[in-house]
């Protein structure tokens, strides 16, 4: 039986699974957040929805980054145990 089979296999599902898409922002989430605060008065609902949107979008681009580099590193793994 060859060994390279099976750890192929499996760093061939672990590959998909780390490059499978993120999450995304939650926009009700941030309409939520920004009829409460609407409510409370400190500030207007669009900038607290703005603010809201914007940190879940710098949010998304960091696991973004993240799942590229685990699949990179997958991709680089599985090249080495092929050769």
């Amino acid at each position: 039986m060859n060994i390279k089979t099976p750890i192929t296999a499996l760093l061939l599902c672990a590959l998909l699974s780390a490059c499978s898409t993120a999450s995304h922002s939650d926009r009700s989430l941030c309409i939520k957040e920004a009829e409460v605060t609407e409510l409370n008065g400190s500030q207007t609902s669009s900038e607290v929805y703005n603010e809201c949107i914007s940190a879940q979008l710098k949010k998304d681009a960091k696991e973004e980054t993240f799942f590229d580099e685990v699949g990179v590193f997958f991709i680089d793994l599985l090249v080495l145990i092929a050769d």
